[in-house]
């Protein structure tokens, strides 16, 4: 390894630490009530390049799409806490899914729901573990991803604080598709674009 490799190799093992102990915090602030959801005017798109920005070494090895409608309106949501919900997800599409596979980030708003869905075309999960996948530690096996086993559990506590709901599903053709719905107060367009 050169030096630059050595650097990258090093920062690639801090962050996945850093993100360790932040879903370490996250489920224990979690099992004490002791999560607060400070709601905001949020835009998705800004919230997806963030956790992108952050994940740009581990999505270099995939076609990774976002889908997102030109006129999607402003939603409200704990910015923070759903960066945590969509970089878990991300994360475990890329960890289970070939190198060179296309996964997609979608989000758009129906009738007072936001509605995110990333679907990847990995492996798919067992029919009989469908219902376990957001167990606290639990990981499916022979898996190779590395981690505690908690990142979607934490997504089911993030998303259920903001009233949420969040589901896993087989795609016929495979892989998997993570479906959360949120909720959510949407900005007043006749508001925002004032002359």
């Amino acid at each position: 390894l050169n030096e630059t490799d050595l650097y990258n190799e090093i920062f690639k093992a801090s962050t996945r630490l850093n993100h360790l102990i932040e879903n370490l915090l996250s489920m224990s602030r979690l099992e004490s009530g002791k999560i607060s959801v400070r709601r905001d005017w949020c835009d998705i798109n800004d919230l997806v390049n963030k956790v992108t920005g952050i994940l740009k070494t581990e999505l270099e090895q995939f076609n990774f799409l976002t889908e997102i409608p030109p006129d999607m309106p402003l939603v409200k949501l704990d910015f923070g806490l759903m960066e945590q919900v969509i970089y878990n997800l991300i994360l475990n599409s890329s960890q289970y899914s070939r190198t060179g596979s296309t996964f997609i980030f979608r989000a758009y708003y129906n009738d007072g729901f936001l509605i995110i869905k990333v679907e990847d075309n990995g492996p798919g999960f067992p029919p009989e573990i469908l219902d376990k996948v957001f167990d606290k530690f639990y990981k499916v096996d022979n898996s190779k991803a590395g981690g505690l086993g908690l990142g979607l559990s934490i997504v089911k506590g993030l998303v259920e604080a903001h009233k949420g709901t969040v589901n896993v599903a087989n795609l016929p053709a495979g892989g998997a598709v993570f479906t959360i719905t949120i909720p959510t107060e949407i900005t007043d367009m006749k508001e925002i674009n004032v002359e």
